[in-house]
């Protein structure tokens, strides 16, 4: 374990932030220009592809090589209009870095971009919902999966929407399918979700959230059925077209029509059927008569004829359920009143009740809190001043995460070397075991986090560096 690591680390001393190699050339024809994103061990960086503008997609690659380069050259495969290109993927390295490049479609903006701004339409959300359906669709059948539908996975190109490509799963043959693709589904309607609300899905969320009935027709129908986690891609198009959930599947025919099928017999067998139904009706109303008269007969003497014995049985049970209904209600009323005994401030008397008269015993309320400096508001009215001051100390600021700790030690390690001043050094959200977070300087309240933040940034580490709270 220790040589291993030790070499690791060796291999890896080169390891460059990728704002440090704009201007590098991939493969002697990519041009490594403008910075786009970053985001961990993968950059985005503006390129040329025959001439004509592209986007250059470049991941670090320490022993996955080969898994990285395998669901590249998968997703060249899929041809959809949905789905941003890949027009060449490979090996190459760059500063004596090893690294994994997918040349893409040219994309102008990601809808993570948009929805910091504003939520979509109705009308908007629909465009977007029928672009994915379509994207889905097409990678499902290349046993391709997202893995994580987010917001910033939707590009587009000019008026078209585009799944991002260069993150896709590949699904093993010897895995089941169909459970990752219910979830692919499901991160859409959560997506959904966030792009009329700006909001995405609450893990916790169910089909019956009082809050989904406020989305918009047909999202209330959609979101609600993805969150089932049976949902198909197929199964929501056709709501999104409708505006209804798809019909149920008609029951079968009659097993009855089915059963005479006598191949031995193909002419014969049918007129003697058309023989025998003339004589029978004349016979059965006799028969059935005789029968239901009998019957009624042997029924009549038990219904005319009640035992004394039942009756009063039936009339001792009912007044035990009388009596048991009274000690009830007796003893919720007791209940109630021991409540309001505990609770006097919620009696009112009616004798001092006026309408329109809560406004005047605010003041006092909001009176108090000027004597009393860390809880200068009280009023029911702006319940999230509160928690600010317990979030103290709780922030954190991200630049990378990993699924490995030694990798998470060896960026920090790269950054301190480039950025004494940012101490950069490897957190764990839960306390122990992957996710491996480099964060930036020490937890600190949530206006300093921003600050360091803005400040990294502005040292040239990834723009999507962000301040987040571990308070829990």
């Amino acid at each position: 374990m220790h040589g291993s690591a030790s070499t690791y680390i060796t291999q890896r001393e080169i390891a460059v932030l990728w704002s440090d190699i704009e201007s590098d050339v991939v493969e002697g024809r990519y041009p490594l220009d403008k910075l786009v994103r970053s985001e961990g061990r993968c950059g985005w960086f503006e390129t040329k592809f025959n001439d004509k503008p592209a986007i250059i997609s470049l991941f670090e690659s320490l022993n996955d090589e080969p898994t990285l380069l395998e669901r590249l050259r998968a997703v060249e495969k899929v041809s959809d209009k949905n789905v941003a290109a890949i027009y060449e993927a490979g090996a190459t390295k760059v500063r004596d870095t090893p690294l994994v490049y997918a040349v893409m479609e040219y994309t102008e903006e990601n809808l993570e971009d948009v929805l910091r701004g504003r939520a979509l339409s109705a009308d908007e959300t629909k465009e977007v919902a029928d672009g994915l359906l379509k994207a889905l669709k097409a990678i499902h059948k290349e046993r391709l999966i997202c893995g994580r539908l987010e917001a910033a996975s939707v590009l587009a190109a000019g008026d078209t929407i585009k799944l991002r490509s260069d993150y896709l799963q590949l699904v093993p043959k010897d895995t089941a399918f169909e459970p990752n693709a219910a979830k692919d589904v499901r991160d859409l309607g959560s997506l959904l979700h966030q792009c009329l609300t700006q909001k995405p899905l609450k893990r916790a969320t169910d089909a019956n959230d009082p809050s989904l009935q406020l989305l918009p027709a047909p999202f209330v129908l959609i979101v609600r059925r993805t969150l089932s986690g049976q949902a198909t891609v197929d199964e929501i198009a056709t709501i999104l077209r409708t505006g209804a959930a798809p019909a149920p599947a008609p029951m079968s025919a009659p097993a009855a029509v089915s059963a005479p099928v006598p191949t031995s017999g193909p002419a014969s067998p049918p007129a003697q059927p058309k023989a025998v139904p003339t004589p029978v009706p004349k016979a059965e109303p006799v028969k059935t008569a005789v029968r239901s008269d009998e019957i009624m007969k042997k029924l009549l003497p038990e219904i005319e004829e009640p035992s004394p014995k039942r009756t009063g049985l039936i009339v001792g049970g009912v007044v035990v359920l009388l009596l048991l209904v009274g000690i009830v209600v007796r003893a919720m009323l007791h209940s109630g009143r021991a409540q309001d005994a505990q609770n006097p401030v919620v009696v009112v008397s009616p004798e001092t009740t006026t309408p329109r008269k809560p406004p005047p015993a605010v003041p006092p309320v909001a009176a108090k809190p000027r004597a009393a400096a860390p809880n200068p508001v009280v009023s029911a009215a702006t319940p999230a001043a509160a928690p600010s001051t317990s979030l103290a100390g709780t922030w954190r600021v991200v630049a990378f995460t990993y699924n490995f700790q030694g990798q998470a030690e060896h960026k920090a390690h790269t950054i301190n070397e480039k950025h004494p001043d940012l101490e950069a050094s490897v957190f764990s959200p839960k306390g122990s075991g992957a996710p491996y977070l480099v964060t930036l300087g020490s937890a600190t309240d949530r206006a300093s986090a921003f600050r360091l933040r803005d400040k990294a940034v502005g040292e040239g580490l990834p723009r999507d560096t962000y301040a987040q709270n571990y308070s829990h």
